[in-house]
């Protein structure tokens, strides 16, 4: 392992020599080269057949010269990683051009925004403003509203009233934003400049999940990127110096050798943190930012059900290996999520805690619904995707874990990495949430899994030998500072950037046969509001139990006039798509209001997940058509609706007014209520008042703490009351 030497006290290294610059025809080469990418990429997707889409996807129709394209636009921007020095102008344009051509190549080739969940964010957004108000009674998610009541809220005040375009380019600009939090995160990291760029690109070539929709989760993950970069930015310890000693061998064992004790020694022994050393942070603005930090828990659990445990668990993480001193905060973000769930919630839980909980501890189950479980009768071509998918993100994995040990190998503890890696994995002893969990685990480690897989190719912790600090002494590993020694690992993350993006390319829309929305599509829930004044009761066809596969149609259901649509499925008869008998019953049970809707990209779909017969949905349309019974309100070759000609006049559904949060009191609710803010006022307190204590002087906190202790009690009784006697 080579080291630093030791340089006389108060003697400052010289400078090393800056890097030769880039000639400029090399640079206008590069910017040719991501011009003439950009023009192979787009230029051929006018002559795309979405009508050939199979079950592979958007891969299956994009033209050779578009993917041609996008391996054009990669190796410009790993020609750019060779380079002696960073041009950061160019990387940060090339990563621009990624995010554009990655996630907005749907904006060439599809009509309106696609992905029929996004415009059910658009029914409680439209729900928000219209009433002014939730109701818990509708959906699970009005139980945290924070982000519809935020963009309904912004688009009242910009005098927006379409949301078409801002569901279209959601995916595109939130990945934008998440670069910023994520180059926070990378800025205090000690690595070198390629690595730190690798990251940041692999972080949006990785990012295939599809959860940057204009939606709560996307909008809670920037808080949490956030909230971390917060965090180990400007709360670090300040003792983080290089040359740790780590766990220390007895007497007795510090003279054994042999394998067991190398590995002893390669896992605990002296290690240089893969941190920066903290900066000197005034005490002002450290409390601003710590009230900054208490407004991003509050309006991420306001937001979002998942995201405020990640944030908690996260900052515990960081607390417990040393790379975050605020001690307290996991409590008080743990306080803020309980009760919220606890007394904003209830709504939602009452009545469904078996439901709800019966998740809590299935570690197995969990893992086995969100992986195999999700594949099940699906077609072929679709199990392929869905095995890509878990391909790519077991690669990851195991890229990343290798790029952690190799940094170790060299001497550097990347505890920020690790921590940030690991927590995610803790949401498996939650639930399955509906089957997704694992891909929100892997949405949530990538940030620390992009950083150690760019470690593994680039796992030097600087640039070049010369320290400028005379008082810290480092440990630079084999570190490589000869010209050109970078080529290999440039070539070798090549030759990984291009396959990941071949991969995004199949598995972010491998799916894009039932995920696109039509205009029809939307067209067809508005005749339904047009024809009917009432509640409208909607009948669809499930190919499987609804209860089991999801429980709505893929459709842009309730995007508006949520309260107005009641759904009501009928299971499909599989071997015979004329028998419409069911469709027919189930209209007459809705009363007036019945009509039965379906589209195309429900209908594949059902096909490719459920494995309904390719022409059941025409063969079904047809029969409806021509049943005597049933009217044709709306039909193209998209979508199609129908209703009985002679709807019978019972039972006329009536449609919910408002019903709120949904807040229930119990007998010591009252208590909680109070307790609660003086409780979090206290913590906050005492977190202000450790940041102006010295170290050795933490016991002037003791008061505070004393009374925290009893308050705590109290609201976790209040709580803990709540969910026993709410029923």
């Amino acid at each position: 392992m080579v080291r630093a030497a030791r340089r006389p006290e108060g003697e400052v290294p010289a400078a090393p020599p800056a890097p030769p610059r880039t000639s400029l025809p090399v640079l206008a080469g590069l910017v040719a080269a991501l011009l003439a990418g950009v023009a192979l990429f787009w230029a051929p997707l006018r002559g795309v057949d979405l009508e050939a889409l199979s079950g592979y996807g958007l891969i299956g129709v994009l033209p050779p010269a578009t993917l041609a394209g996008a391996a054009v636009l990669v190796l410009t921007f790993m020609v750019t990683l060779a380079l002696p020095r960073p041009y950061r102008l160019l990387l940060a344009v090339q990563i621009g051009v990624l995010i554009v051509s990655l996630h907005g190549v749907t904006l060439a080739l599809e009509p309106i925004a696609r992905f029929p969940t996004a415009w059910q964010t658009a029914g409680f957004i439209e729900y928000i403003t219209r009433n002014e108000t939730v109701s818990w009674d509708l959906d699970a998610r009005f139980s945290t509203p924070g982000f519809f009541a935020f963009v309904a809220f912004a688009m009242k005040a910009v005098g927006q009233n379409d949301i078409e375009p801002i569901l279209r380019w959601a995916p595109t600009v939130t990945n934008l934003m998440y670069l910023v939090p994520y180059v926070l995160i990378l800025r205090v990291l000690r690595a070198t400049w390629r690595a730190k760029w690798l990251a940041a690109w692999l972080f949006i070539a990785a990012n295939w999940v599809g959860q940057d929709y204009l939606s709560p989760q996307a909008f809670a993950y920037l808080l949490y990127l956030y909230f971390v970069a917060i965090l180990v930015n400007w709360f670090r310890h300040h003792d983080e110096t290089t040359q740790r000693a780590g766990r220390r061998r007895t007497a007795a064992t510090r003279e054994r050798t042999g394998g067991v004790w190398r590995l002893y020694n390669w896992l605990f022994g002296p290690k240089d943190p893969g941190e920066l050393p903290a900066p000197k942070v005034p005490v002002r603005e450290r409390s601003i930012l710590l009230f900054l930090l208490f407004f991003l828990l509050l309006a991420g659990t306001a937001a979002h059900q998942l995201t405020p445990f990640l944030m908690t668990a996260a900052c515990a993480g960081l607390v417990l290996v040393r790379r975050c001193n605020l001690r307290g905060l996991p409590f008080i973000a743990g306080v803020v999520y309980a009760a919220w769930v606890s007394f904003m919630t209830v709504g939602y839980w009452s009545g469904r805690k078996g439901e709800i909980f019966g998740g809590l501890g299935k570690v197995f189950t969990n893992v086995q619904q969100s992986t195999g479980g999700r594949i099940g009768d699906q077609a072929g071509e679709t199990q392929d995707i869905q095995m890509l998918r878990i391909l790519i993100a077991v690669t990851v994995m195991a890229l990343a874990l290798v790029g952690l040990l190799r940094r170790r190998a060299r001497g550097i503890d990347d505890r920020v990495a690790l921590v940030l890696m690991l927590v995610p994995f803790s949401s498996f002893g939650l639930q399955n949430y509906g089957g997704e969990i694992a891909l929100r685990i892997y949405f949530f480690m990538l940030p620390a899994a992009c950083l150690l897989i760019a470690y593994l190719f680039f796992p030097a912790p600087f640039d070049a030998p010369a320290v400028r600090d005379p008082k810290v002494r480092l440990r630079l590993g084999r570190l490589r500072t000869g010209p050109r020694r970078h080529w290999p690992a440039v070539a070798a993350a090549s030759v990984f950037a291009l396959l990941l993006t071949g991969g995004f390319l199949a598995v972010r829309y491998g799916n894009e046969r039932y995920e696109q929305v039509r205009p029809s599509d939307v067209t067809a829930f508005d005749v339904m509001l047009r024809e009917h004044d009432g509640a409208i009761g909607v009948v669809w066809l499930s190919a499987e139990n609804p209860d089991l596969a999801g429980g709505t149609p893929v459709m842009p259901w309730s995007y508006r006039s949520w309260e107005r649509f009641t759904y009501s499925p009928v299971i499909a008869d599989r071997n015979d798509p004329t028998d419409v008998s069911q469709i027919i019953q189930r209209l007459g049970e809705q009363g007036p209001g019945g009509f039965f809707v379906t589209t195309r990209s429900h209908e594949d779909f059902q096909v490719l997940s459920a494995g309904l017969a390719p022409e059941y949905g025409a063969r079904m349309r047809r029969a409806l058509a021509s049943h005597p019974a049933l009217r044709t309100v709306y039909a193209d070759r998209d979508a199609a609706v129908f209703r009985l000609r002679n709807p019978p006049p019972e039972p006329v559904a009536q449609v919910p007014p408002p019903a709120g949060i949904g807040l229930r009191s119990s007998p010591w609710t009252p208590a909680g209520l109070i307790y609660l803010p003086v409780l979090l006022g206290v913590l906050l307190t005492r977190e202000l008042r450790r940041l102006r204590v010295p170290p050795g002087e933490l016991n002037r906190l003791r008061p505070l703490t004393v009374l925290a202790i009893p308050l705590f009690v109290s609201v976790l009784a209040v709580i803990v009351e709540r969910f026993v006697i709410i029923q």
